[in-house]
């Protein structure tokens, strides 16, 4: 499944040379015990902080799933201060390559989707003028759509989360595979999967969905989203 958004690599390949990436964080890959088999028609979301997304598909890719980042949120130029931490991932991606490459993982395997659970920083503040604005969504358009998963055998997904409610831009997701009968399941770090029925979100399909998703992101020259935020005295030019 060629699947993966490029943003997040795409972006420190026009800025530096991938040698150049820090190599700042340590991978602890997990044994998967909420997993009860692997079986071909399973997807999985891991929906969940920083590198522990990374970690996680890399653990699942052990047991025969194709990790598939769909990290949409750039790092920001040296120097300057991000809003999420699109670092410590990029790192874990570049270090995970090694795993990943020791792995003999079929060419139908069953996809991981990698998410960031911080990349909305919900709850938190939206930053300061001179700050990286690196926040980002994801939309219907960033996965493939139910008709092709049903094609590749996909009849559940399983999304993996550290805790709390399934965020609101993935409801968007997960509500065109529910009404495609493609079952959907949670499992968070205190359960193991149980089959939900996710609730239609405000604005579920509607035209306007995707332009009120991206008011206040910032977009990129990479195709994904990140920018310094500008003084109040500078032009609108600054989102990048």
């Amino acid at each position: 499944m060629q699947l993966a958004k490029p943003a997040l690599l795409a972006d420190v390949l026009q800025t530096q040379d991938s040698d150049q990436v820090q190599e700042a964080v340590s991978l602890d890959i997990p044994v998967i015990d909420w997993m009860p088999h692997f079986a071909n028609d399973i997807a999985v979301i891991a929906d969940l902080p920083g590198k522990r997304g990374v970690e996680e598909a890399l653990a699942l890719a052990r047991l025969g799933f194709r990790p598939v980042p769909l990290y949409n949120g750039v790092c920001a130029p040296a120097g300057a201060k991000m809003l999420v931490d699109a670092r410590e991932v990029l790192d874990a991606l570049f270090l995970g390559t090694n795993e990943l490459s020791a792995l003999s993982i079929c060419s139908n395997a069953p996809p991981v989707f990698m998410l960031d659970a911080m990349r909305m920083l919900e709850g938190k503040r939206f930053g300061k003028p001179g700050e990286y604005d690196n926040r980002w969504n994801v939309l219907p358009q960033d996965m493939p759509s139910a008709a092709y998963l049903l094609q590749q055998g996909i009849r559940k997904v399983i999304v993996r989360k550290s805790s709390g409610q399934i965020q609101t831009d993935l409801s968007h997701v997960l509500c065109r595979y529910q009404e495609q009968k493609i079952s959907i399941m949670e499992c968070d770090d205190a359960s193991i999967p149980r089959s939900i029925t996710v609730a239609k979100p405000s604005a579920f399909k509607s035209v306007f969905y995707r332009l009120g998703v991206i008011v206040g992101l910032r977009r990129n020259s990479s195709g994904g989203f990140g920018a310094v935020i500008p003084t109040p005295s500078e032009s609108s030019g600054g989102r990048g």
